[in-house]
């Protein structure tokens, strides 16, 4: 199974006692226990270790495991800091890819802007409530960077989808549920 990990902030990760600097894909073994602790790089932020029990979905308030699919499982880590009530927390920087923002922006109910982000063909075809009622029922997004294209996967309670996108001219223009 590869194990990808996604953090949003700067730290070195121990994967059952192996330090790595990043931790895109790692291949693991599918049923085995697997132990990562995070090692922040800022001296406000507190350690932290994760126990991964075969695959099995997982979260606590500054970490989320999901099963992706059969051979993919995505760890989400959050910063823990060392005072229960911490000042705001740093907010994590905009989504550099497109679908990423698009994603962020259907959420934050900024569907002007979303659809500005398609292209001319895919706006004829759809308006904001059907842009809106696609991504209902999923809270996250995880893009497929271990993989060559546009793939991503949304998360939700139902699990995770695969999708990927297509770009004309700078614009999204085609969005597919893959099977």
């Amino acid at each position: 199974m590869e194990l990808h990990i996604k953090t949003e902030f700067d730290c070195v990760l121990m994967i059952n006692g192996e330090l790595f600097e990043r931790a895109d894909t790692i291949h693991v073994p599918e049923y085995d226990v697997v132990y990562v602790t995070v090692l922040p790089l800022k001296i406000t932020l507190l350690p932290y270790t994760v126990k991964l029990c075969g695959g099995e979905n997982t979260s606590s308030e500054v970490y989320s495991g999901v099963r992706l699919d059969e051979n993919h499982y995505l760890l989400t880590l959050s910063p823990r800091y060392m005072t229960v009530y911490a000042t705001a927390p740093i907010p994590p920087p905009a989504p550099a890819s497109p679908i990423a923002r698009l994603f962020s922006l259907i959420k934050n109910g900024d569907l002007n802007s979303a659809l500005n982000m398609l292209s001319e063909d895919l706006k004829q075809t759809i308006n904001k409530s059907d842009l809106n009622e696609f991504f209902s029922g999923y809270d996250r997004i995880a893009e497929c960077t271990w993989n060559d294209g546009n793939k991503f996967y949304l998360i939700g309670n139902a699990g995770a989808k695969l999708h990927s996108y297509s770009m004309k001219d700078e614009f999204i223009d085609d969005i597919i549920e893959c099977e």
